[in-house]
């Protein structure tokens, strides 16, 4: 009776732990906002509507009294009157004065005499949106929500850009590579509009990145737009010519900055005629006193012509996104970067210790004649495969051709089975006419690098080549 007492006193006590551990969480992960405007009531009213979705506010009237809660509270995000009777600053003044303590504190502005050109100077100064009175509860709630995720994907990607920051770099030794580096400094201080196409996985968002941390707009973090993952709805706004939205607006959000659009060939015939006209006509900003200054970036996989024939895609919009392109190849294009990419993976996101990580030569040979058809994401899934094989095996420096994952796709060696019944005479000049196939295939037809490999001479080499008949086209 006593242990059984005990037992449900012990069970109490963890849920009571329990209770204690989520207070804690909610506590700890419940935002602050600073609400400041002249009236009290609208102040309290704000205050009521957002503490039922668990924010913790506080209030301010006048521009002394905000920046001194600013400073004690450190908000996570603030609402703000543009009109504020007995102030030392106005809304768009304390604005820009919380803008140069913090940078990245998102704020709405809200005003009971909204105008479209007072909405763009509070985007231009730095506002995050701007929210007209009287306002809906429900946009204010969503508006909020929105402003602090935004904020922490921002600071999230900092952090991220600061842990991996040697990620964003070129991996490998291959002509594309050489080539590419010097194109990478060029396009980053060019004004022109630039198109990167190529298969999936072939490294074209990490191209757009590293323009975009060459550019003059380092400091900012790009706004990338992926067209697969947004509803016409996204869509629509993002593209909202409506003077009432023209916060909204995709080039207003990213003027100044680098605009990555992703997946452009998956946007609908009636969107890409609304991201000609912008891209065209700079003049419809101009009414508004926004001079627009972006880089813009398209990707895409397919290839554009064709979708033209086909009527999915304008060739106008196609001529104005393609003043200049860059063709990523797939990685069986460009064998020599295999080895080194898989390398540097394994070593900078998987390797726990200091020590360095290769592979033996029967184990470069089977992946560099590997085709790879989903090119460095392929890559990158499979080596995550073959480290999770090798946990708890002793730690080594070389990783064997029996250490690496069998399944990576349509690789099998079934040129044994195929040769059983051949004479030995046969069977040698097949193996011959397939390792050399492999090889030459393995360097991309470079044939010096094919003789300084198997270990044969040049003339030698272009003999054998001669008598198995392998065509060198």
């Amino acid at each position: 009776m006593v242990v059984k007492l005990l037992l449900i006193k012990i069970k109490i006590w963890q849920v009571q732990y329990q209770k204690l551990l989520l207070k804690i969480k909610l506590k700890i992960t419940m935002h602050k906002i600073l609400i400041i405007d002249d009236e009290k009531d609208i102040c309290f009213l704000i205050s009521e509507i957002l503490k039922d979705e668990n924010f913790i506010t506080y209030s301010a009237i006048n521009s002394d009294e905000a920046i001194a809660k600013y400073n004690k509270m450190k908000p996570d995000l603030i609402i703000l009157d543009v009109w504020l009777s007995k102030s030392k600053l106005d809304g768009i003044e304390l604005l820009r004065k919380f803008k140069e303590i913090q940078p990245n504190i998102p704020i709405i502005i809200i005003s009971g005499h909204g105008t479209v050109d007072l909405a763009v100077n509070s985007i231009k100064s730095g506002a995050y949106d701007f929210l007209e009175k009287p306002f809906n509860s429900d946009k204010l709630i969503i508006l909020t929500k929105r402003a602090i995720e935004s904020s922490n994907l921002v600071n999230e990607n900092k952090n991220l850009k600061n842990l991996l920051s040697s990620s964003d770099k070129l991996i490998g030794q291959s002509i594309f590579i050489k080539k590419i580096e010097k194109k990478i400094y060029d396009h980053s201080n060019s004004k022109s509009r630039l198109l990167i196409h190529g298969s999936f996985g072939t490294g074209k968002k990490l191209l757009s990145n590293l323009i975009h941390a060459n550019s003059k707009f380092r400091e900012k973090l790009p706004v990338v737009i992926d067209f697969n993952k947004l509803s016409n709805q996204n869509i629509e706004s993002l593209l909202n010519d409506d003077e009432k939205y023209l916060n909204e607006n995709l080039f207003i959000r990213s003027n100044n900055n680098t605009l990555i659009l992703i997946n452009i060939d998956q946007l609908a015939i009636n969107y890409q005629k609304k991201l000609l006209f912008f891209i065209e006509n700079g003049s419809f900003f101009a009414r508004y006193n926004v001079k627009l200054h972006q880089k813009i970036i398209s990707i895409t996989e397919k290839k554009l012509e064709e979708e033209i024939k086909k009527g999915n895609f304008l060739s106008r919009l196609y001529e104005r996104i393609n003043t200049e392109n860059i063709f990523c190849p797939n990685i069986s294009e460009r064998r020599e970067d295999i080895v080194p990419i898989l390398e540097y993976y394994i070593n900078n996101f998987y390797n726990q210790d200091a020590r360095k990580i290769t592979f033996s030569d029967s184990a470069k040979s089977k992946l560099e004649l590997y085709d790879w058809p989903g090119n460095i994401s392929q890559m990158i899934n499979y080596i995550e495969k073959t480290i999770i094989l090798n946990q708890g095996i002793d730690k080594k420096n070389i990783f064997e051709l029996d250490d690496l994952a069998l399944e990576m796709g349509d690789f099998e060696n079934e040129s044994f089975n195929n040769n059983l019944d051949l004479s030995l005479k046969d069977a040698r000049s097949e193996f011959e006419k397939e390792y050399l196939l492999s090889q030459i295939k393995r360097f991309n037809g470079n044939m010096s690098k094919v003789s300084q490999y198997t270990g044969m001479e040049r003339t030698a080499l272009y003999r054998k080549i001669k008598s198995l008949k392998i065509s060198l086209n």
